[in-house]
């Protein structure tokens, strides 16, 4: 036995459903083009065209999933470590699980969520000329050096290269399917991501993966209703975690939905007191709201270690960045820097998904320089 007793992917026997009568185009091909509804569109001035299409593919989004959710089939349980991050006690798992790490790509383990997952058996990958029959290991190593520096967007290339080539060997193997998803989200190919992303929602429906990170490629195409419906999706299949909650209220915060973007950061924050995320939330919420000392003495009491002295789970580096910017504003160029250079020693965390690493480094030049100037005038 390996991902499970029906195991998933071409070198892992997979019965869930036939994703064959997906209907959706591959990039490249005309995704969501219709022959007949491109001689209405060549009529058009190209905004018009950009208008349409824009419509039928957010009709297409807002449709296509329920279709491959609610399948009857049966899912796959147990493959995913579980959101509170523990396997069930006395739950048998199979020999290959999944874990999702903290920048959100899915890594192949063994039994138990531990140890490296099984080879595998069918799948050969084709790769730069070599051939790889270890589906566990091209995924881990693939996301390995991906993470040596995520913010760049070489590094980023290539992954979704390898991915490529790996589905294309395993089209149903969960990791490469939502892996590639990710990556082609981080590449601002949104429609691409959005359709692999339904594909993997109908291999595990209730993994809440697919539904945000389909609610944050809606955010870049300005689709309010639908980052509403996938987010509360998320919310559902995971109503335990603060995740769906909290990309909600970022959501509105950013889009200058005050009042909304309140609401979800204190319900929120109400729900999930002690995680670290909704506080720094709640502080970008008191920085909109002119209110920089609230929340400068809210991010400096955020815990970033346990009793233990062990790192929390929770620890969020977006909070460096935030006092950063509280702190240069004051003009305490010294504490910024520390700050910033915090970020930087972490070049592989979560934070660098969205943010590059290039311009925190130009930060810190003109920090360094600021902070020099500021230390001789005081002398």
């Amino acid at each position: 036995m390996l991902f499970s007793s029906d195991t998933i992917g071409v070198g892992f026997r997979f019965s869930l459903l036939n994703l064959n009568e997906f209907s959706f185009r591959s990039r490249g091909s005309g995704a969501f083009r219709d022959p007949g509804f491109d001689g209405v569109l060549s009529s058009m001035r190209p905004w018009a065209r950009l208008s349409a299409r824009k419509l039928t593919f957010l009709v297409l989004l807002m449709f296509a999933l329920p279709q491959y959710a609610e399948t009857p089939a049966e899912s796959f349980p147990d493959l995913l470590l579980p959101e509170d991050g523990s396997p069930v006690p006395g739950r048998p798992t199979p020999e290959g699980t999944f874990i999702r790490n903290p920048q959100d790509f899915l890594l192949c383990s063994g039994k138990d969520f531990q140890g490296m997952g099984p080879a595998g058996s069918y799948s050969v990958i084709q790769w730069q000329g070599n051939s790889f029959d270890d589906v566990a290991s091209f995924n881990n190593e693939t996301v390995t050096e991906l993470l040596r520096d995520p913010s760049n967007r070489k590094n980023r290339i290539v992954a979704r290269d390898r991915f490529e080539a790996a589905l294309a060997a395993d089209p149903q193997f969960y990791p490469f399917l939502y892996n590639l998803a990710r990556l082609n989200l981080l590449l601002r190919d949104f429609e691409e991501s959005i359709r692999l992303f339904q594909k993997a929602a109908s291999l595990i429906p209730d993994d809440p993966g697919p539904y945000m990170n389909i609610a944050r490629a809606c955010e870049e195409l300005q689709e309010h209703r639908c980052v509403i419906s996938y987010y509360k999706k998320a919310h559902s299949k995971a109503p335990l975690r603060p995740d769906a909650v909290f990309s909600l209220g970022i959501y509105y915060l950013e889009s200058d939905r005050r009042p909304q973007a309140e609401i979800y950061i204190k319900q929120g924050y109400r729900d999930f007191p002690d995680d670290s995320r909704m506080k720094i939330a709640l502080a970008r919420l008191l920085l909109q709201k002119g209110d920089r000392l609230k929340a400068r003495v809210l991010l400096e009491s955020i815990p970033t270690r346990t009793m233990s002295g062990e790192q929390r789970k929770d620890y969020d580096l977006s909070l460096h960045y935030y006092l950063a910017e509280i702190y240069k504003d004051s003009r305490d160029y010294g504490a910024a820097l520390r700050e910033i250079n915090i970020l930087l020693a972490n070049p592989s965390a979560p934070f660098f998904m969205e943010h590059n690493k290039q311009d925190l480094q130009k930060q810190k030049q003109v920090l360094e320089r600021l902070a020099r100037a500021q230390s001789l005038s005081e002398d």
